[in-house]
């Protein structure tokens, strides 16, 4: 890949050092905000998500090992809905092709993220897509600029949770972490055939919860919710 045969050469004249764990300092922050665009329980729903890591007093932030997105309860994904299709191509064959070995109609949803390979490359663009899998949803973010890693997470769907577990990157000795992520996950479907129904609404609100588990053993959990009725 472009960025390995680029680090490669860093890594030759020795301006790469060894990868390793990035750890906090005072100065990280963590923003989440994940909403669903249905406005009423029981109504098929999309999701947007804007995740951020900063922390301006380290080369770059904690790099994440788990994300637990728990939805509203009662939110119910069909994997069986005929307005979609499940995405069974390996990691080998969604990086090779570009997400092209998968169905089209697996491909629910898009974005951005940026990604940081401090010192030689802290703002990495990259493109987002989400593609259903088998109870799951694939994730694969892939390079929109000169350098950049093509990236495959899965993340696990049970009942209203969302679960994606997150390696530890590395490119040329070289530590990568994501430190961004917009995405947008469509409504697709409607009725008994949509593939996300929205959950129970209190208190005129949809209630989430993103739960940061990061390679250095920090934890964190962030609220976020978006208006809703019964």
């Amino acid at each position: 890949m472009r960025m390995l045969r680029f680090l490669a050469g860093l890594v030759a004249v020795g301006v790469v050092g060894a990868a390793g764990v990035a750890y906090a300092s005072e100065q990280f922050k963590q923003t989440s905000n994940i909403t669903l665009t249905a406005t009423k329980a029981g109504k098929p729903t999309g999701l947007k998500a804007n995740l951020v890591a900063t922390d301006p007093g380290a080369a770059q932030p904690q790099g994440l090992k788990t994300l637990t997105i728990t939805l509203p309860e009662g939110t119910r994904f069909n994997f069986k809905s005929s307005a979609v299709a499940q995405c069974k191509a390996s990691d080998v064959e969604i990086k090779a092709t570009g997400g092209h070995a998968c169905p089209s109609k697996s491909r629910i949803g898009s974005g951005t993220a940026v990604a940081n390979g401090a010192p030689v490359a802290p703002t990495i663009p990259e493109n987002a897509s989400a593609y259903v899998g088998p109870n799951q949803i694939i994730f694969l973010l892939s390079p929109s600029g000169p350098a950049g890693q093509v990236l495959v997470l899965h993340g696990a769907v049970s009942k209203n949770k969302v679960t994606t577990q997150v390696p530890v990157i590395s490119a040329g000795g070289l530590n990568i972490v994501i430190t961004t992520l917009n995405l947008t996950v469509n409504k697709v479907g409607s009725g008994s055939k949509a593939f996300i129904t929205a959950g129970k609404c209190k208190s005129g609100k949809f209630a989430v919860s993103a739960r940061f588990l990061y390679q250095t053993g920090q934890t964190l959990t962030i609220p976020s919710s978006s208006k809703c009725s019964k």
